[in-house]
């Protein structure tokens, strides 16, 4: 009786390749899951409820030891001292939040992008001024806004402005504050889009494009060092600095910007190709607004995409580059990272990414993984599947899928709970010449696979 092993799943969900022809530790599917540095697979953290905030605030963000909120009418306090609300008035007619794009510290003070009803954005510097809202005429009172080199640079149309060095309040000082002329160097779509830093310099992204331009204090300094064509996004808010590197959400998946290390050029490279068959058609359905985190306190780049969670988990010290998703009970409208704690907010409810929970406020959720479709090293071979071994923590269905063409052609459920070597080979039954592994969680216990083994006979070609 042969027998084979697989205990390696470091390259997440990758779907580039048809099911029969993928490599073992690649998985065709990840949910609720993602890579450990041990190479395993683990459930994800769940949900518990923080606060359910008064009505009116939006957005979320940790500074000062709080996380805080934004609203514009009335006035509210958070009963909860963890929160801070921040009044931001439009400047106009009465208009109530409805997203804060953006949030930074500067000069010891908060600094957004407030975005009112009637899809209206106007950028507020909370520095104890009677009136928060930037009152100069040349702010561009954008979404896409980044602080570099003591300024705060917002995207405005073709170009991309830049305030007084020091002073967020002043973007027209003369030989201080201006602007880039990016559409001018523009070999595509002219219009900015997003802004993101990578090694220092500013990283302005347009639909099909991205320029790299020198960001300094002094204006007479700026230049533009580089330009990378072809791709760009149409998600502001996709963009995040990530491990030395810029990653952000393009029309057509998950990219990031870096430096080829032979040629010291920056070009994209397509990290997110093993799940653009995913991510594509949610690209093109429209009215979605991706928001994306790096959380420093696993490694993940996270991008929420409505109530879908796209998470990259990576460690170059044990090579994990590894895609997985997530399915939440609600939408997400923000992320903000306190005292190494991933907060969400759906609505009016703040929630945390709770290690020591493995359920979403008590409902349990469902963990799936699936192994491609493997010839057992004996390609054109028929061959009798007779049982496996299976190392995890906690339980799971397990089920061996035996016709790559019958997406249903499944055994049936085998549960399982702990290590099953020390009680013998689990008896699985199936004949094929190649076959897909499916484990299934969905409880409020921990759940984790290192590995999985397999027993077998080659019965000859078909």
């Amino acid at each position: 009786m042969a027998q084979i092993t697989f205990d390696r799943f470091d390259l997440g969900i990758d779907l580039r390749k048809g099911a029969s022809v993928s490599d073992a530790n690649r998985l065709r599917e990840m949910k609720n899951a993602y890579v450990t540095t041990g190479l395993a697979t683990r459930k994800r953290p769940g949900l518990t409820l923080v606060q359910n905030l008064e009505p009116g605030t939006k957005g979320l963000f940790a500074a000062f030891g709080k996380l805080h909120t934004f609203y514009s009418q009335g006035t509210i306090a958070h009963a909860n001292t963890l929160f801070q609300a921040n009044r931001v008035t439009f400047s106009g007619d009465s208009r109530a939040v409805i997203d804060v794009p953006y949030v930074d510290v500067f000069n010891g003070y908060l600094y957004a992008a407030v975005q009112y009803d009637g899809g209206i954005t106007e950028h507020h510097y909370l520095d104890g001024s009677p009136t928060t809202h930037i009152a100069d005429t040349n702010c561009p009172d954008s979404a896409g806004v980044v602080k570099a080199a003591s300024k705060l640079f917002a995207v405005a149309g073709d170009t991309v402005r830049y305030s007084k060095t020091g002073d967020p309040r002043d973007w027209s000082a003369a030989n201080d504050a201006g602007f880039l002329p990016t559409g001018l160097n523009s070999r595509g779509d002219r219009a900015a889009n997003a802004l993101g830093l990578y090694q220092g310099n500013l990283v302005v992204l347009s639909k099909d494009g991205a320029q790299v331009w020198q960001a300094d204090p002094d204006p007479a300094a700026m230049r533009l060092l580089d330009i990378v064509e072809n791709v760009g996004t149409s998600f502001p808010r996709s963009v995040a600095s990530v491990a030395g590197d810029l990653y952000f959400l393009s029309d057509y998946g998950f990219r990031s910007i870096t430096t080829l290390q032979l040629t010291s050029n920056l070009a994209d490279v397509d990290v997110g190709s093993p799940i653009d068959s995913l991510v594509r058609p949610l690209t093109l359905a429209g009215g979605i607004s991706p928001k994306a985190f790096y959380f420093y306190g696993t490694g993940q780049y996270i991008c929420a995409m409505g109530a879908e969670i796209f998470v990259y988990s990576i460690s170059r010290t044990a090579k994990i580059a590894a895609w997985s998703r997530y399915e939440l009970p609600g939408t997400v409208d923000a992320f903000a990272e306190l005292g190494q704690t991933l907060y969400i907010r759906s609505g009016d409810q703040v929630y945390k990414l709770d290690p020591e929970v493995n359920a979403d406020q008590g409902q349990a959720f469902e963990v799936v993984l699936q192994l491609p479709y493997m010839d057992l090293k004996t390609p054109g071979q028929l061959k009798r599947l007779y049982g496996a071994d299976v190392v995890i923590e906690g339980r799971c269905e397990f089920s061996v899928g035996f016709d790559v063409r019958d997406a249903t052609a499944f055994t049936d459920p085998v549960s399982l709970r702990g290590n099953t070597r020390p009680a013998g080979m689990v008896p699985v039954e199936c004949c094929g010449t190649e076959f897909s592994l499916k484990f299934r969680n969905f409880d409020d216990k921990p759940f984790r696979l290192d590995s999985v083994t397999l027993y077998y006979d080659v019965l000859g070609p078909m």
